[in-house]
């Protein structure tokens, strides 16, 4: 009998033109064993929907991305135990030994679609996102997919015609990349439902973590630190890109932008920072305090309908990721009390007409007021969506469609 040994898998290449895929669903759990074409998870590109098959039979060890993620290809996804000799992927990774096992490359905060996946029911992205929108539990929905998976239309038929949300009729078409940046004590992976969406049009995309935050091991102590690493980032870019800000990471979006606007094609805030006086400065120093799991309920709250969804595990992931305190100077240089410290109006005022410049902002929003909308100069598009402070969560699809526009 051959010695059993550990294999990583690599993200496949389901595709000519694929560099990237969304993890959809994984459809084994770790501990449990497969045999040779047993399907391990479904991969969602910009064209389909496909599973992964088992090369060979063994044991699920571990998964090292979440459902959501967005994953380029070769990356590894998961760590597989077996006695098999798998005849591909050409990229898979030779038996693990000992301290060589590779290091996990799941975010360490959830995003809304990573939470609670262990014992749902099976059912595509755009169908949990339709479900979440209209408040439909997916336990009561019949799945009529290949073995039960619940389909969009599935939720559909299920929707008063009132509910039915806004979606993307038409392909993204840009001819720059999109470059986003999340806000304070966020995370890169923040934007793994937005950016699944633009890559389905066919919109290449890239979401780093800033300074002082996630795998970023750059440390700030004030706003100017991220601008200068967000500034030199679009230098290294091949190309000029749309640049697409949340919160803070608006603010920083359009200083950089100022500094070299021909590093930049569009320029799209959402729910910026700097646009009036005031702000919840509770929800920032919360935020920068290391918050316990309790405390961080209280605080999603207020972000939004999808934010609050996150469950104990999620929540117990961002405590963990806040517990150092990287970002306690930081919210002392974005505001004192409620009242804000930067000014984003004056890069906008500087930028005039030389970079077209999109704002979006949340109805609900209970971090940045929306009456922020009037002080934008009049060269901006502004766009009032039914949202939180989260408008890439609580209106994807909405907010993709505003950056197609552009």
């Amino acid at each position: 009998m051959s010695a059993s040994s550990k294999l990583t898998l690599p993200m496949p290449r389901l595709g000519e033109t694929m560099d990237e895929g969304t993890i959809a669903e994984w459809l084994v759990q770790p501990g449990q064993s497969f045999m040779r074409g047993d399907p391990l998870l479904e991969v969602e590109t910009d064209k389909t929907m496909v599973e992964y098959p088992a090369l060979g039979g063994g044991t699920f060890v571990e998964a090292l991305v979440s459902v959501g993620d967005v994953v380029a290809v070769g990356t590894p996804i998961a760590v597989i135990e077996t006695t098999d000799v798998w005849d591909g992927p050409d990229d898979a990774s030779p038996p693990e030994t000992g301290p060589t096992a590779p290091e996990p490359v799941a975010d360490t905060v959830p995003t809304p679609a990573q939470a609670g996946t262990t014992t749902r029911k099976r059912a595509t992205p755009l169908a949990r996102r339709l479900a979440q929108q209209s408040a439909i539990d997916l336990e009561t929905v019949n799945g009529t997919g290949r073995r039960g998976r619940i389909e969009a239309s599935d939720v559909r038929s299920l929707m008063s015609p009132g509910a039915m949300p806004k979606r993307v009729t038409r392909p993204v078409s840009m001819n720059a990349a999109v470059f986003l940046v999340h806000g304070f004590a966020g995370l890169g992976s923040n934007w793994a439902a937005l950016r699944a969406m633009l890559q389905r049009g066919g919109a290449k995309t890239h979401a780093p973590d800033l300074p002082g935050h996630g795998r970023n091991a750059t440390e700030a102590e004030d706003v100017m630190t991220l601008i200068d690493w967000l500034s030199a980032a679009l230098a290294d870019q091949p190309e000029p890109v749309h640049l697409v800000g949340h919160s803070l990471g608006a603010h920083v979006a359009a200083k950089a932008a100022q500094r070299d606007p021909s590093r930049v094609t569009h320029l799209t805030l959402i729910a910026p920072a700097g646009c009036g006086l005031d702000i919840n400065g509770a929800f920032l120093s919360g935020m920068a305090s290391a918050p316990g799991v309790g405390e961080l309920s209280h605080l999603m709250r207020l972000l939004g309908r999808k934010a609050r969804q996150l469950d104990d595990a999620a929540l117990t992931a961002m405590a963990q990721d806040l517990r150092g305190k990287r970002i306690a100077a930081l919210s002392n240089a974005v505001a004192r009390d409620d009242v804000q410290s930067v000014d984003t109006l004056s890069a906008l005022d500087d930028l005039g007409h030389s970079v077209g410049v999109t704002a979006i902002f949340g109805l609900e929003d209970r971090i940045i007021p929306k009456e922020h909308v009037f002080q934008m100069p009049p060269s901006v598009a502004c766009h009032m969506v039914d949202a939180g402070h989260m408008p890439h969560w609580d209106a994807t699809e909405q907010v993709a469609a505003i950056i197609a526009e552009t």
